[in-house]
């Protein structure tokens, strides 16, 4: 069984509050936050990590993203793939890479935005909404099992 999170950066490893600076002087990066992810996925027994974010468009010598990497790797992270999607298509995005994937059983989401989730009910019940990681909830009344544990995960250290 391969278990996947598609991982979005601004407002689930950073918010409005985030005081860090990136190196291109955007919004930073939060290691309290990358640390609780890093946790929680350890604990759920190990994940792909796929960058759904609008840094996933960044090319791969960009200082924002050598930062971002960075940043996971210092808590053992590994990005294993990125989407590829048009603007407010993430959810089409995150289908065509499971399409690319069929090892991937079982994933969730993690995203501030709803974008066109609620167009795909499997993604939907797996999209867990933020405002950090630490503030992450339910999108759909409805959540799928690796959801609900998952989030229980990012609750024990939060």
């Amino acid at each position: 069984m391969r278990f996947a999170v598609f991982l979005d950066v601004d407002g689930v490893l950073n918010t409005k509050t985030t005081v860090e600076r990136s190196p291109e002087e955007y919004t930073g990066i939060d290691d309290a936050r990358v640390d609780m992810l890093a946790k929680a996925i350890k604990k759920y027994g190990n994940a792909d990590l796929i960058l759904s974010s609008d840094w996933k468009d960044l090319k791969s010598d960009n200082e924002d993203f050598c930062y971002l990497i960075s940043k996971l790797e210092k808590y053992g992270l590994h990005l294993a793939g990125k989407t590829s999607d048009h603007f407010n298509k993430r959810g089409e995005g995150i289908l065509k890479y499971l399409e690319l994937h069929p090892e991937i059983d079982d994933f969730v989401i993690l995203d501030d935005n709803k974008f066109d989730f609620q167009d795909y009910r499997e993604l939907w019940e797996r999209l867990l909404i933020t405002n950090g990681i630490e503030r992450a909830g339910f999108a759909s009344q409805t959540p799928q099992v690796e959801t609900i544990i998952f989030l229980d995960y990012i609750k024990t250290f939060s």
